[in-house]
């Protein structure tokens, strides 16, 4: 899936990706079967709030997160958002094992909206920032080919599993290969810091 032309920074940031979206994929198709099955005096209408929720809180966070970040040189302000939103992230999976009541889940949505406008914004900055000149669009869709097919491939797995081995291990699946997706974006941490030393070096000899 990777060429050889395409940088490290990229290859990391697509994989992490696709790693969330993955762990994501396998309940997304069933979470509203798992939200009116699992938790008491949930409805239809429970799920859509909790939708609302997560979207919500992400699209009033995540603008003032981008301005503080533009206004800041450097990456390593990026990474720690991206790492930050992602750890968010990856704990919710193992908040829905204790969720029993909706304002539990409602709980837990929050968090993964605080997550993703954390992370999106760093994320898509150190992407633009290190996409290969003349590759913008392979490598754009490059990242959304490779997660949408994760999602897919996720969607249909994610069904079998709760079948077979129930909600609670379907998302400590989840959770660990949401973490997974977080390893791998911090795998990033020294060529950022790296890159950051030798851009402020560049600065002042300017």
């Amino acid at each position: 899936m990777f060429g050889p032309f395409i940088n490290k920074v990229i290859r990391v940031l697509v994989l992490g990706d696709i790693m969330f979206f993955s762990a994501f994929g396998l309940i997304g198709p069933i979470f509203a079967i798992f939200v009116t099955k699992q938790i008491a005096g949930a409805t239809i209408a429970t799920v859509g709030f909790a939708a609302t929720l997560n979207l919500l809180t992400k699209a009033i966070l995540q603008m003032p997160v981008a301005r503080y970040i533009d206004r800041h040189k450097g990456e390593k302000d990026d990474f720690k958002f991206m790492v930050a939103g992602s750890t968010l992230v990856s704990v919710v999976p193992f908040i829905y094992l204790f969720v029993s009541m909706p304002w539990h889940l409602y709980l837990a949505q929050i968090v993964l909206g605080i997550g993703g406008a954390l992370a999106n914004p760093g994320w898509y900055a150190i992407f633009t920032r290190h996409i290969d000149r003349g590759r913008e669009g392979t490598e754009w869709t490059l990242e959304n080919i490779g997660v949408g097919l994760a999602a897919a491939g996720a969607a249909a797995v994610g069904g079998v599993l709760a079948e077979n081995f129930g909600f609670y291990n379907l998302f400590l699946i989840v959770g660990v290969l949401s973490l997974v997706g977080l390893i791998v974006q911090m795998s990033l941490y020294s060529t950022v810091i790296e890159l950051d030393h030798h851009g402020r070096n560049h600065e002042n000899q300017q």
